[in-house]
């Protein structure tokens, strides 16, 4: 029996490698999109998508001046929303929905963007692996908010880009595209600038041939990103201003650096509240071990090989075709952290954040294919590849087994609705004689919001106020959340002295209830009693809302 001819073996080996490394890419595709809606409603929203589902209510004149008096996001992604609730409505599973097909969408420039730099189809599929399971990437494609629509955009960004430095002359089509592609990116997040200039910046360091051209392409974005300037320049008076917006965030240090990156790796696990860990157990160590130390090896043989001569003048410049991918996903991975972290020094405020460098995601994870796909000899790199997929797949098991208990911003919303409930039973008892709405009294901007929006999403709007009272002694609050400028859905008041009337609730957050503290002590001095008590237990806190009434005597009746 004759053996096929050599040609057709070979045919028949790269047949049947195209197909397996197909069937490959489609079942990472159906875990990238599938990781991305498990639990997609598991939890309620929290501080900053209410922000967004409030930006998103008004109308077109005003969402540009609210989003400005925030000062620290553009309104694309505000813009967005609107026109996607207007749509489908305000729904759970409907929010998040946006970001979640964001995300998913962000693969087509991810494929773009691997062809254009000329990736194997075992480095793209390692790469998509990477993103697809990873934790920091789910978590913001499960949130209402701009992170997803800053991935997409900026690897469309870095798409183009590609495309542009690859071509041989410089296209106005493509630096048009390129153009609009980088000025939707700006007004997504601020830090599509660093994208910006780090493509600015790679031109000088490799091809300053088109540099004048991009130059004037990001003059023009510049230019039509003024107005957005201008808006953020008269709402800066607000409030406290950007100090307020930041000026809780630390300036970063290595190890803030170091989790970043440690963070790209982290398969399903993500910091969902800051009681949990940042990482799950062993996932710092598995990847560094897994996936930072072929990187490291990829780099370091490179560099060893770069002074090598070539057998011939192909193999010199295919191998100067490699080191160009590798210098190209290196430094988008590493430039926008680095000027991040430099920014972060020399500004008045600190900058950093990991979740702002989202798009570095997409080239740490090229990077980390081509490096795994490089290992050579062939039985470490199947024993690597074998015990990356092996960690996935049990931390994936065990996200699959794990359930997440309440989260305490999610109280409000069950303690909300046993007062709506408690408020029209009185109502309809004639228990209330005047129709303005309860006073509901909060201690903390972030407990007065979550209040305010789960009532008005429950129906309770007209029947409650709330308000949040400053300046308690002994109630201390969280800087980093702060009611909205220009919002009045919440009152504000200046101590348990602007309290008045014969009933009211309040809200706020203790370890127990104690009526030796604030603000509970405070509360009975003024001469009232709790008549009803809600409350909910969550991450080792204790939610309270309860109904005070002028003290008769009578024992508090307690509905815990």
């Amino acid at each position: 029996m004759t053996e096929p001819p050599t040609d057709a073996r070979a045919s028949s080996a790269a047949w049947r490698f195209i197909t397996t490394q197909s069937i490959l890419t489609a079942l990472l595709v159906s875990l990238y999109v599938a990781a991305r809606l498990w639990t997609l409603t598991a939890t309620c929203l929290w501080f900053d998508e209410i922000f967004s589902v409030t930006a998103a209510r008004h109308t077109w004149g005003e969402l540009w001046g609210f989003a400005a008096a925030d000062l620290i996001h553009p309104p694309l992604f505000y813009a967005f929303l609107k026109i996607w609730t207007t749509l489908g409505g305000e729904s759970l599973f409907w929010l998040r929905l946006l970001p979640a097909l964001t995300s998913v969408l962000a693969l087509v420039p991810f494929f773009l963007l691997a062809r254009e730099l000329r990736l194997t189809a075992p480095a793209t599929n390692i790469a998509l692996l990477l993103l697809a399971a990873n934790g920091y990437l789910i978590k913001y494609a499960q949130e209402v908010r701009m992170y997803s629509l800053l991935l997409l955009l900026a690897l469309v960004s870095l798409w183009l880009f590609a495309k542009l430095f690859n071509s041989s002359h410089t296209s106005r089509a493509l630096l048009l595209a390129l153009t609009i592609a980088n000025l939707l990116l700006v007004y997504t997040h601020y830090y599509g600038w660093l994208v910006v200039a780090c493509e600015g910046l790679f031109l000088i360091l490799r091809d300053r041939r088109k540099l004048a051209s991009f130059a004037l392409a990001c003059a023009l974005v510049a230019l039509l990103f003024a107005p957005w300037v201008a808006a953020c320049a008269g709402a800066a008076g607000e409030g406290g201003g950007l100090a307020q917006n930041i000026g809780w965030i630390g300036r970063p240090g290595g190890a803030d650096a170091a989790q970043m990156f440690a963070l790209l790796s982290e398969p399903f696990h993500f910091r969902q509240s800051s009681d949990q860990p940042l990482y799950a157990r062993g996932g710092l160590i598995l990847g560094l071990l897994l996936i930072g130390l072929p990187i490291v090896a990829l780099l370091a043989w490179r560099a060893r090989g770069k002074n090598e001569d070539s057998q011939t003048e192909d193999a010199g410049r295919e191998r100067e075709g490699r080191r160009g991918v590798v210098a190209f996903l290196v430094f988008f991975a590493l430039a926008p952290a680095l000027l991040a972290f430099v920014a972060s020094y020399a500004l008045p405020v600190s900058v950093w954040g990991t979740r702002h460098l989202i798009f570095v995601a997409a080239p740490y994870a090229m990077l980390a294919g081509v490096a795994l796909a490089a290992l050579r000899p062939f039985a470490l790199k199947a024993s690597a590849l074998v015990l990356i997929c092996c960690w996935f797949f049990l931390a994936g098991a065990l996200t699959l087994a794990r359930r997440e208990g309440l989260y305490v911003w999610c109280a409000w919303e069950g303690l909300a609705a046993s007062a709506a409930r408690d408020e029209a039973a009185s109502a309809n008892g004639v228990a209330i004689a005047s129709d303005a709405p309860t006073g509901v009294y909060a201690f903390e901007d972030l407990v007065a919001y979550h209040l305010w929006f789960a009532l008005d999403h429950g129906g309770g709007e007209r029947r409650f106020k709330v308000v949040v009272l400053k300046g308690v002694p002994g109630v201390r609050e969280d800087p980093a959340y702060f009611l909205p400028r220009r919002f009045d859905g919440v009152g504000v008041a200046s101590g348990t002295d602007s309290i008045g009337g014969a009933r009211f609730w309040a809200a706020f957050r203790a370890a127990r209830w104690d009526e030796s503290r604030p603000p509970l002590k405070l509360l009975l001095e003024r001469g009232y009693r709790a008549g009803k008590i809600y409350e909910t237990s969550a991450q080792g806190q204790r939610a309270f809302l309860a109904l005070f009434v002028r003290d008769d005597g009578a024992r508090p009746l307690s509905a815990r």
